[in-house]
């Protein structure tokens, strides 16, 4: 392989390594301050800096070798991701409910993390050989039938979270590779669909009244509990749908048949999903959407972080009030202020000037991961970036979202920042991988 250019300086793309080491040493000054008062501060230290030695090596490994590696392997890397998720149903350990992580003698690592960026290496890998086929609905199925298993393994562990996580760079991906808008937006609406249910259960059981006033409202509920049979329901909306052509039809409006009847399934599938996922969620991710809808029905129980999260950020003013030295987050008020909530922590200690430095970092590295998609040499490295700016856009919207209660709490991390080894080490890997793809942007054989 030959070089246009073969110095460090052409090789390395400065500004991301800048923004990813901005937010490495804001984010462990973070944790160096939020974990001071837990009981547990010494092990919590040494378990960052022994991942982030970890994150860094193979950050540089990613960095050293020829990215393609992972397209020509891309069959093994599925299946040994799928082994690895299988193993931790297997011998994983349970934690909270959750069989999420294998534990070894000296360390322990949460594979779905892994599996995540595994995940957009294959899915770019799979879409790049379908590169010159159409991009219609069999293309969209077809991804989402790859990412479908890894999909399941995470969601049996149960990891609700991690598994909505692959939804943003799924999407993303098959935008970029130039899948048709229309299957797309239908894919969307089904998603939509399928997370606005529960919301709306859990709103309409907290208002009992506006039920007993609305008859159509008091049938959904009663859809819910399976008072209404599915099928039944299901048979309705087609009917409605029917109706809904017949008068487009009697007002001359030239709608194609075929809309009407992707919308009937689009409708029926994520009425079914819906009330699957509203029956698994747990007790606690209810009450996330109970704080979420209605913060001060429980301002002492669900709604509680947030709560205090907003607390920590509103009394930063603009330069904070100094590290260790956070009222909210020293005293205890702020849980998980080291991992979910590490943002509100910055947003006291290091006040709007901190919290702002946070959001213009994340920024700097979003946008140099895109314009490395747009400077890489092959469709496969523009697809794995796509995947990973996909990916950091939606945690950090999500993660910074829910400490101001725009979103529900959804214990989705904000990498570089929260405290969590295999997080950390999965996003420098990843990171490493992306710095390798502008590496190679003028490579040539």
């Amino acid at each position: 392989m030959k070089w246009e250019s073969g110095s460090l300086q052409g090789r390395i793309d400065w500004v991301l390594i800048g923004s990813v080491a901005g937010l490495l040493i804001i984010g462990t000054i973070a944790i160096l301050s939020a974990a001071s008062p837990l009981p547990f501060y010494s092990m919590i230290i040494k378990k960052h800096f022994i991942a982030l030695g970890v994150g860094i090596l193979l950050f540089l490994l990613a960095f050293g070798f020829n990215y393609q590696v992972f397209q020509d392997q891309s069959k093994t890397v599925y299946a040994l991701t799928i082994l690895m998720m299988i193993a931790v149903l297997v011998v994983g350990d349970l934690h909270r409910g959750q069989r999420a992580w294998i534990r070894f003698s000296f360390f322990s690592f949460q594979p779905s993390e892994l599996a995540r960026v595994a995940t957009v290496l294959i899915l770019a890998g799979f879409l790049d050989r379908r590169g010159g086929k159409p991009k219609s609905l069999g293309h969209i199925m077809g991804a989402f039938g790859v990412a479908a298993p890894i999909m399941g393994l995470i969601l049996a562990e149960p990891d609700f979270s991690s598994t909505l996580s692959f939804f943003p760079f799924l999407l993303g991906m098959l935008y970029c590779s130039g899948a048709s808008m229309a299957p797309l937006l239908a894919m969307a609406g089904f998603g939509a669909i399928t997370l606005s249910l529960p919301l709306m259960w859990t709103l309409l059981s907290l208002r009992p009244d506006w039920t007993q006033s609305w008859m159509l409202l008091g049938v959904f509920m009663k859809i819910r509990a399976f008072d209404v049979p599915l099928a039944a329901t299901v048979v309705g909306i087609f009917v409605m749908v029917f109706l809904m052509w017949k008068m487009t039809v009697w007002l001359r409006f030239n709608a194609p048949p075929p809309y009407f009847v992707v919308l009937a399934f689009i409708l029926s599938l994520g009425l079914c999903s819906g009330v699957v996922l509203d029956h698994q969620l747990k007790g606690y991710q209810r009450d996330r959407f109970v704080a979420f809808l209605v913060p001060d029905k429980d301002p002492r129980g669900s709604a509680y972080n947030v709560a205090q999260a907003q607390i920590a950020i509103g009394s930063g003013g603009l330069w904070g009030k100094g590290i260790f030295a956070g009222t909210q987050s020293q005293l205890g008020f702020v849980p998980e202020r080291h991992t979910d909530f590490i943002f509100a922590v910055i947003g006291e200690e290091m006040g709007f000037i901190g919290a702002l430095s946070v959001l213009l970092l994340y920024m700097t590295m979003l946008w140099r991961i895109v314009q490395t998609a747009m400077l890489s040499r092959d469709r496969f490295g523009y697809l794995v970036c796509c995947g990973m700016a996909a990916t950091y856009g939606f945690y950090l919207m999500v993660n910074v979202g829910m400490c101001l209660g725009f979103v529900p709490v959804a214990g989705i991390q904000l990498p570089l920042l929260s405290y969590g080894g295999s997080n950390l080490v999965a996003t420098l890997l990843a990171l490493g991988i992306v710095a390798n793809i502008y590496s190679k942007r003028h490579a040539f054989y």
